[in-house]
């Protein structure tokens, strides 16, 4: 099952990178929760599939274009995937360039929860694992 999840993290990649918002949708469960860390713009946490898609829209509608790429190996860890992500957006104001990790949540292939550290570190302590 750890292979199957991070194969499902890794259409995150694809699909945001595609603008595909449906197949992003489709990658999440009805009752998907995403932690924002302390300091997101947004308050957190978004609590159900809508509420994460507003959320993944308001951050495609701020930018021209914007892409989403991993920095380091997915890593599986049961239920589980962690992975630290480079997120840049161009064409509104000044680019932006960010780096954060997500601990990725899997049920049946479906991902149940998002959560998002500014600290690799802290995103590894969160499954048990260090650097």
């Amino acid at each position: 099952m750890s292979q199957e999840n991070v194969e499902v993290v890794r259409r995150v990649y694809d699909a945001w990178n595609a603008g595909d918002m449906t197949a992003l949708r489709d990658l999440c469960d009805p009752d998907v929760v995403m932690h924002h860390p302390e300091g997101w713009p947004e308050p957190g946490p978004s609590v159900g599939r809508e509420a994460v898609m507003r959320q993944w829209d308001q951050i495609r509608d701020a930018w021209t274009g914007d892409t989403l790429e991993p920095v380091t190996d997915l890593i599986a860890a049961a239920d589980r995937v962690v992975v630290r992500d480079a997120w840049r957006g161009t064409g509104q104001g000044p680019d932006a360039d960010m780096e954060f990790s997500r601990v990725f949540t899997l049920r049946e292939r479906k991902i149940i929860g998002v959560d998002i550290f500014w600290d690799h570190a802290d995103a590894l302590e969160a499954v048990g694992l260090r650097e």
